[in-house]
């Protein structure tokens, strides 16, 4: 199975008007780069199974405008919530049964995911927003990161 994990793109702050974490929405910028980002994995031939976001509005927003390029329903995961365990997501992930899955969220958790799948200690490694990793698992045996991409390299993909 591979596992595609792509990190949401650039939302608003947190302000006096925009209090809650949740509720944070893509920038313009960040729209404009997950759009160029779902043109560049049509283009690489990323044909996820299933796209699961973190229901928070940044992932959810991501997600949405890169199912549309990809042809992909998005469904919600709370197992894709910053404060989930990697456990919990492995969990959601073991039971979708697909070859290909990807997921759209949020750093640490992500990078700890990763971490989780292929190493028994944790990784120093941090996905940029709009960044993406992939991790094939075998049916046996260990997981192995295949690549990690900037949104910059993607956006010059597309």
């Amino acid at each position: 199975m591979d596992v595609f994990l792509l990190r949401h793109g650039k939302a608003a702050r947190t302000s006096a008007t925009m209090p809650s974490d949740h509720m944070r929405p893509l920038t313009d910028t960040g729209r404009r780069e997950a759009e160029r980002i779902g043109r560049a994995l049509w283009r690489m031939k990323v044909r996820p199974d299933v796209l699961a976001s973190s229901p928070l509005l940044r992932a959810a927003e991501t997600a949405s405008i890169v199912g549309g390029h990809l042809r992909a329903e998005v469904v919600e995961w709370d197992a894709l919530k910053p404060e989930s365990s990697p456990a919990d997501t492995m969990d959601a992930i073991g039971r979708m049964g697909a070859d290909s899955i990807m997921l759209v969220g949020h750093e640490p958790h992500l990078s700890n995911l990763v971490s989780h799948m292929v190493s028994a200690t944790m990784l120093s490694m941090s996905l940029k927003k709009g960044g993406l990793a992939c991790v094939r698992i075998p049916a046996v045996g260990l997981a192995s990161l295949r690549y990690v991409l900037t949104p910059r390299q993607m956006v010059m993909m597309s």
